[in-house]
This record gives C-alpha cells, structure tokens and sequence, in this order.
C-alpha cells in the first residue's frame, strides 16, 4: 500500500520550488498544489485572502499533498507542522535574483503554468515587485523562518544548492 505523504516545498522566489514539486508529484503520484495558483487570479489580482485560506486549509486537510509556496504566513506554521517532510530551498540571494532574471525573461514566450491565464509577468510593475519581493524575504521573513525550521528539527530538508536539489529530484525523499 502506497503511504500517504504530506510535503511542504519553501523557499524563496525562484529556487525550483516548483520543478521540485513537480518532479516529487510524478514520483510519488501525490497531487501538487501552487500556491501561485490558488493566490493569484487571471491578469495577477490577488485572490481575497480569507478565500486563499479557506482553499489551503481544504487541501491541508487532505491524507497526501504537495504544496509549493508559503501562502499566507498565519497559515504556514499549521501546514508546516502538518508536514511528513519539509523541504527548504535556501540558496544565496544572488541565486535567487539569476533565476528570477531568468524567469522573468522566458515568461515571454513561456507563461508559468501554474498561474491562470493570462498573466503577463513580464510588466515593469511586476517585476519590479518580485524583486522587492525577494529582498524582503530574504532580510526579513528568513530569520524568523528559520527558527520556525529549527523547532520542527528532522524533517526538515535544506537544500542549498543545485547539487542538494538535483539529488532529490533524481532520488526523491526515501533517502533523506
């Protein structure tokens, strides 16, 4: 019998969130939920937040999940503790502020499926917001999430650079 797995895939803008769960979905045949999908509605308007929690908690509730993103944070504890595994994607900032370069470039002639359409990503405004974006997260929400990640102890996966997560996506989470 196929266990059921409940995992939370974090970290920052653009750190493979996303090919990660993806890859982790069509291993182990758990369904994966975007958080960018559930937060975001067509043309990049916000979806009302008591709707993104009242959706993430039904998921929450269910016997197996991945779920890739934060969401909104008086949420994210529960989901965490909730978690079989954790996996934390915690690569430098200029990491992040390459893939997010790079992403923000291909969104134009390959839209993020995970987000409704459309959404055009490629605006000034918005780039100009994931940058912002991804700097404050890394100043400000990392710390406190990284005591959060301490107290939750084994399961607990950090994956720090390209090596950690080509390992799991070519290996899966049996090994961790």
């Amino acid at each position: 019998m196929k266990k059921c797995l409940k995992l939370s895939v974090i970290g920052n803008i653009a750190s493979g969130k996303t090919t990660l769960s993806r890859h982790l979905s069509a291993r182990y045949q758990i369904p994966v939920t975007h958080i960018d999908s559930i937060q975001f509605l067509p043309h990049l308007k916000m979806r009302p937040y008591k709707d993104t929690i009242e959706i993430l908690k039904q998921i929450q509730n269910q016997p197996q999940w991945i779920i890739d993103g934060y969401g909104p944070l008086d949420i994210l504890q529960e989901r965490l503790n909730l978690s079989d595994k954790i996996l934390f994607l915690d690569f430098t900032l200029a990491h992040h502020l390459w893939w997010l370069t790079r992403r923000q470039i291909s969104s134009l002639w390959n839209p993020r499926a995970e987000l409704p359409h459309p959404c055009l990503e490629l605006t000034f405004a918005h780039t100009k917001k994931l940058y912002k974006t991804l700097w404050a997260a890394h100043r400000q929400m990392r710390p406190e999430l990284m005591r959060i990640l301490k107290r939750l102890g084994s399961k607990v996966v950090y994956i720090q650079n390209k090596t950690d997560l080509n390992f799991i996506i070519q290996n899966g989470i049996d090994s961790l």
